[in-house]
């Protein structure tokens, strides 16, 4: 059962409220205080930080839905049977009534939270150098997690610039958590470049605050930022920047890629990961319990979701990456294979998981991405990018040369690193490329051609959102856009 790790002290006591009601619906913390002694100390600082991480850890973020929305929506995972959770995401079914309202909410749960405490950093004592900078590193946090939150919500719910080639300021982004926002205020949503540039400033603002010592586990450092400013500035459509920020952590040598020898055993909640640049640390007493992304795969509990047999097709046999996927096997009576599923074991238990949001991997395919968008006179050092990776895969050198470089390549390339870890929609998404579903394997009742400028390639805003502040828009195609 997941706790909730002092959100603030008491969430209420602080007067804490949001433009809807439901945003507040299960934030109630465990640890309870008085509120004349709920942000007094640097250890308060401490754990407001870990009861946004912990909230961040919910099934409705990422502990699950935020991972496999990014999977099940696009073309190398698919749901098992009619009925399984998330199907909706699967099927492209969702509706303002019934669609993924908790993707929606949890992230502007956790955003209440992080604006109050950015409003009570000052009661926050600090003596000495030591204290000074780990005050710095709570306060970059709460910036830095203010920016991811609101990335994610863009990401789901709005177009992603880089797909467009219009003004961006007469596209659709979301409602900016911003400050603290009041039971009467009813905000709309801002333009998209307007949301892209204030998750760009929380970014650079977080950054220039964060010690270069910082090193809390499962907290955002230095590294990290850049690395998510590297992503940011891909989606934005800002491709030189995406390069030059992906190189400088690539660069800084603070993290290695996993070795071949060691890629298998990486995944283990037990293990070090040396590639892992930001993590959400699960606990046997802070988790999302059965409802989290690896009881999902697991094939003793909901086991709902496998990777497609044409995603397989494309593995080498002596490609290290097949070692992140257990073959489950449902025999008949004579021995025959009756049924196969690949499940992926990229989280091996149903609840204590590392999620490893931010890989030193991606960013070798960040650089290759944007450096190509560059111009396509740079695909050899796109190919040399890529090949790093694929070294510490497949144990071969220069796999790729510049003559395969292109996007689809690049894409694919990628999609064999993350395959369950949520980016491929999103790729196909950003790079205008249609969801094309191939195999045999897909549920009859899913869709096989998604366009990318389908109107359901992002999500509706729900309806209890809608109720509440009649000034937001909704998104067009769904009930509710005027």
């Amino acid at each position: 059962m997941k706790k909730y790790i002092l959100l603030l002290g008491t969430v209420l006591s602080l007067g804490l409220y949001s433009c809807s009601d439901e945003w507040m619906g299960d934030v109630i913390p465990t640890d309870k205080i008085e509120a004349n002694e709920a942000f007094n100390t640097l250890k308060d600082g401490r754990n407001a930080v870990n009861g946004v991480l912990s909230l961040m850890q919910s099934e409705d973020y990422y502990g699950a839905n935020y991972i496999v929305y990014g999977d099940l929506k696009a073309i190398d995972v698919r749901s098992k049977v009619i009925g399984k959770r998330n199907v909706d995401m699967y099927r492209y079914t969702e509706t303002t009534e019934a669609g993924n309202a908790t993707m929606w909410t949890r992230p502007y749960t956790s955003l209440v939270s992080i604006n109050n405490a950015i409003d009570n950093l000052e009661k926050l004592p600090a003596t000495g150098d030591e204290e000074t900078a780990y005050k710095a590193e709570i306060e970059a946090n709460f910036y830095a997690l203010r920016a991811l939150n609101h990335f994610d919500l863009l990401k789901v719910f709005a177009r992603i610039p880089a797909s467009l080639t219009g003004d961006l300021t007469q596209e659709l982004g979301i409602v900016l958590a911003d400050h603290v926002i009041t039971k009467d205020e009813k905000p709309a949503r801002e333009n998209l470049d307007l949301c892209y540039k204030f998750v760009i400033e929380d970014l650079k603002f977080a950054l220039d605050l964060m010690p270069e010592a910082a090193a809390t586990e499962g907290w955002m450092n230095k590294t990290a930022i850049k690395a998510l400013l590297a992503r940011v500035y891909l989606y934005y459509g800002e491709n030189q920047l995406a390069y030059n920020m992906a190189k400088e952590v690539i660069d800084a040598g603070d993290y290695t890629l996993v070795s071949y020898a060691d890629y298998e055993g990486s995944w283990k909640a037990s293990s070090s990961n040396s590639e892992a640049i930001f993590t959400l640390i699960n606990t046997d007493a802070d988790n999302p319990a059965r409802e989290g992304v690896g009881n999902l795969w697991n094939k003793d509990g909901y086991n709902t979701m496998s990777i497609t047999s044409s995603f397989m097709d494309l593995m080498d046999p002596a490609d290290i990456r097949n070692k992140s996927v257990f073959i489950d096997e449902i025999l008949n009576e004579d021995g025959s294979v009756k049924e196969k599923s690949y499940l992926s074991t990229k989280f091996p238990s149903t609840t204590t998981n590392k999620l490893h949001l931010i890989r030193l991997s991606e960013m070798y395919f960040i650089a290759a991405e944007a450096i190509y968008n560059v111009s396509a006179a740079n695909a050899g050092e796109a190919a040399a990018l890529i090949n790093i990776v694929l070294k510490e895969r497949t144990d071969v050198d220069d796999v790729l040369t510049a003559g395969d470089i292109n996007i689809d390549n690049i894409i694919l390339e990628k999609r064999k690193e993350f395959v369950a870890e949520g980016h491929t929609f999103f790729d196909l998404m950003r790079n205008k490329m249609d969801v094309v579903r191939t195999g045999d394997d897909h549920l009859n009742v899913a869709p096989m051609t998604i366009k990318y400028d389908n109107f359901k390639t992002i999500q509706p805003i729900p309806r209890m959102e809608l109720n509440v502040n009649k000034t937001i828009q909704q998104n067009p195609g769904y009930a509710g856009h005027n």
